[in-house]
């Protein structure tokens, strides 16, 4: 290792060549041992102060100026005399790289070779460069002559790029400029050599994002400077596809300025060869970019200036003279203009900034220091006293500046204040200049604006409206909040995780919206309508319902372009209300059905007691048989008997119907109840059947807050009906006391029910064996009576085994 490295020192020495670090932070450099041994230092380390002395005083000024901006343009190369150990010596310097870590420290590393002097040259390369800086010396004298003889901008400018291009045998020379929204840049001009396509119609509305790294340095007022393309540092994948699709080989690129911004910038493209730019080419197209930048933005002027007066029909003829112009803008802009001395004292204001402030006249303000101006926010005062630049918004009340100016206003404004320093060609300060611009409108403009969002937002809360618009390709867009909770998502999620996925829609619907998506990109559809399933917040298998309209409002796939606008509204209530309407229009169909099956029952049940009573009581009275005569009274009293009860039940189904069932609560003794019935309806039951009661036993009496008559009503029917179809075996009536509730039951060893008729044996007009003498409303009203009573009500039954009917009450 040691032999290698005294191998390159002895290399270096031979080349008379030597490398040198700069640290711009502590002004300082580390030098080769070759370098530090031919300047006669004793260290490799020494300052900036110390190489400044060394060089020759012709050469020192310009020398030091220019590697002092080279910490700014990256790029430095120069060729001067120096003092060494063997007196003075030629040498040329050029910086190879630069490094600047925010916070840190910036270093630049380069080499300086010992040269022939100018003399010595060869004289066909001197004459050459003699040459070429004359072109570019009449090159730049041309180009504004051109401006100044008026021709047009772009005559003007071709020729100068065209210029660039011959010098250099480029392949392509452009300029670039930003859109006023700086969001994307257009090629204005272009020329290009022999066998390269011109591009300019391809170089429209380009995305600056797609180009970071280029438009971050450009921004920044960085040149970019490259020998070689391949030396181009985190190139984004569009950026480096670009140049690699240009064939471009070596590129410098300049930033265009205008006013106090970068407007673009202009741009060389070497096709043929591997450049290796000079400071001079740099220095010149700098040079030639400010000149097109100052030119174009005075040609604007004049000619924004010339559509004025044409309109106006006023007649200046001196558009030449800057003096006038100046004036002119200067009294007539609608803002406000300051000039300040170097002392911070005002000069001169221009009309426009006499009415905003309501002064009564410039003379009452000319010479008043801006310090002094008890309104102006104090960051901005130590800005002008530190010859910063400052900007600021504020609210101007004109009561604190009594004392300060005098003016006719007594309320407040809404301002936006910048000022920027002003310096002599010798670097200066000379004042400051500033603007004002009366806000107020624009305030007034804005808060109503916002008062329109909010009113928007209230109504499309209220009228569960949501509002979408949304970019396919790119993914970028916005909601309004309405359409995030429409579609069951929180404000704050991104809109773009939200329609890539639709998490909380039903599997089906999801599926139609991202396939609607998915035929937009393509371009084979351009609406969707639809009602979607949404799941509710807090549930599992609950949806809501949206309609949603969705259509392509703009499409440009070349671009990355596929917009979509998304309106969805909630119709969960027009839903609900829908089905609501289905179940009414069936429950009256239901209704009118009944009502027909009701005349229809009811003219069967009463005309079959009635023809019975009126045929028995006409053979009553020709009969004289006794024991007939028994027998026809029996039939016409069970008759009648039977035509009382279907009376009744349908005096109680059209009490129930009209919600005037009454109930009478009160405590009601249950064994004393139970064992009532059970006597009164023992002479009914058939022989070889026993109705019994289980509780009949129980010493202690249980007391239940209830109707007593509508749990005897239940309760006898459910025995009558029992005693009906209970032919052998038993009948038992009992209860059970819970914690929360009674439990009553019938149960007997009758013919049973079977599953399906159990389902139904509540219903009305429901009789399971038409031969048995009933109305079939009795279970029918035994369930009204149990649900108003807060029970519940059922069956228990096996076919051939019997059946048990139940009720239950609470007992609070």
């Amino acid at each position: 290792m040691n032999k290698n490295i005294d191998r390159y020192r002895k290399l270096a020495a031979l080349a008379e060549v030597g490398w040198w670090e700069a640290n711009f932070t502590t002004r300082t450099y580390l030098l080769s041992d070759y370098l530090s041994h031919l300047l006669g230092l004793e260290s490799n380390i020494t300052t900036f102060d110390k190489i400044h002395d060394l060089i020759h005083e012709d050469y020192r000024e310009r020398t030091s100026q220019e590697f002092k901006a080279s910490a700014f343009t990256k790029f430095y190369e120069q060729t001067y005399p120096i003092l060494s150990r063997y007196g003075y010596i030629w040498v040329h310097c050029r910086m190879n790289s630069y490094e600047a870590i925010p916070g840190e420290e910036q270093t630049a590393f380069g080499i300086i070779q010992r040269v022939d002097t100018p003399e010595e040259h060869l004289p066909d390369q001197l004459r050459h460069h003699i040459n070429d800086l004359f072109f570019r010396q009449a090159s730049i004298s041309r180009s504004l002559l051109q401006f100044l003889q008026d021709e047009s901008i772009e005559t003007c400018v071709n020729s100068i790029l065209t210029d660039i291009l011959q010098l250099f045998h480029a392949g392509r020379v452009y300029i670039f400029e930003y859109d006023k929204d700086e969001t994307l840049m257009n090629c204005l001009y272009e020329v290009t050599n022999e066998g390269v396509a011109p591009e300019r119609d391809n170089f429209q509305c380009m995305p600056l994002t797609d180009y970071p790294w280029v438009n971050t340095e450009v921004k920044a007022e960085r040149p970019i400077v490259i020998d070689r393309l391949e030396h181009l540092p985190d190139l984004s994948d569009k950026e480096r596809t670009f140049f690699d699709n240009q064939h471009v080989k070596s590129i410098m690129i300049i930033p265009k300025k205008a006013a106090d911004r970068v407007r673009g910038f202009l741009g060389i493209d070497i096709h043929d060869y591997v450049c290796r730019w000079k400071m001079e080419d740099y220095q010149w197209l700098v040079s030639i970019t400010n000149i097109i930048g100052i030119c174009i933005e005075l040609r604007r002027s004049k000619d924004s200036s010339l559509r004025e007066r044409i309109e106006t029909e006023t007649a200046y003829r001196a558009l030449d003279r800057s003096e006038k112009l100046f004036k002119s803008v200067f009294d007539n802009i609608p803002v406000g203009i300051e000039i300040y001395d170097r002392n911070n004292c005002l000069l001169d204001m221009n009309q426009s900034d006499v009415d905003i402030f309501g002064i009564t006249g410039k003379k009452a303000a000319i010479g008043l220091s801006i310090l002094d101006n008890p309104n102006i926010p104090e960051s901005a005062k130590e800005d002008i006293r530190c010859q910063r630049p400052f900007d600021f918004r504020m609210s101007y009340p004109f009561e604190k500046v009594e004392g300060y100016y005098k003016t006719n206003y007594n309320h407040t404004i809404e301002i936006f204040a910048k000022g920027r320093p002003v310096y002599t060609q010798a670097g200066e300060y000379n004042g400051l200049v500033a603007i004002v611009i009366d806000n107020t409108e624009q305030m007034a403009a804005s808060n109503r604006i916002a008062d329109f969002e909010h009113l928007f937002l209230l109504i499309s809360d209220f009228a569960k409206v949501g509002y979408s618009k949304f970019n396919l390709v790119d993914k970028s867009g916005y909601a309004i909040q309405q359409w995030y909770k429409n579609v069951g998502e929180e404000a704050e999620n991104n809109l773009s995780h939200v329609m890539d996925v639709y998490q909380h829609f039903h599997p089906d619907d999801r599926q139609r919206v991202l396939d609607f998506y998915d035929d937009a990109i393509r371009g084979t559809r351009k609406s969707f309508r639809g009602e979607l399933r949404v799941l509710k917040p807090g549930t599992t298998n609950q949806w809501k319902w949206i309609r949603s309209n969705i259509m392509v409002s703009s499409y440009h796939p070349e671009r990355d372009f596929v917009e979509t606008i998304g309106v969805n509204y909630d119709i969960t209530e027009l839903k609900e209300t829908a089905q609501k309407l289905i179940l009414a229009k069936e429950k009256a169909e239901m209704a009118d059905r009944l009502k027909s099956a009701f005349l229809a029952n009811m003219s069967h049940e009463i005309r079959t007691p009635l023809n019975a009573i009126v045929g028995f009581s006409s053979l009553l009275a020709t009969d004289e048989c006794t024991e007939s005569r028994a027998e026809y009274i029996g039939i016409v009293e069970e008759n009648n008997a039977l035509l009382l009860q279907l009376i009744s039940d349908i005096l109680d189904l059209s009490k129930i119907e009209a919600g005037t069932f009454d109930f009478v609560y009160n405590e009601v003794d249950i064994a004393s109840l139970c064992n009532d019935l059970v006597k009164a309806l023992q002479i009914k039951t058939a022989t070889g059947v026993t109705l019994l009661f289980d509780g009949a036993k129980e010493a202690t009496p249980f007391l239940l807050h209830s109707d007593r008559g509508r749990i005897h009503q239940v309760l006898s029917n459910f025995i009558n009906n029992a005693i009906k179809f209970t032919t052998t075996g038993s009948i038992r009536l009992g209860y059970e006391v819970g914690d929360k509730e009674v439990r009553f039951y019938v149960t007997d060893t009758g013919i049973g029910i079977s599953p399906e008729n159990c389902i139904r044996v509540f219903d009305r007009f429901i009789k399971l064996n038409t031969f048995i003498h009933g109305t079939g409303l009795g279970l029918s009203i035994c369930k009204s009576i149990v649900e108003q009573l807060d029970g519940t009500i059922g069956v228990d039954s096996k076919v051939g085994s019997g059946s048990t009917f139940w009720f239950t009450l609470p007992r609070t």
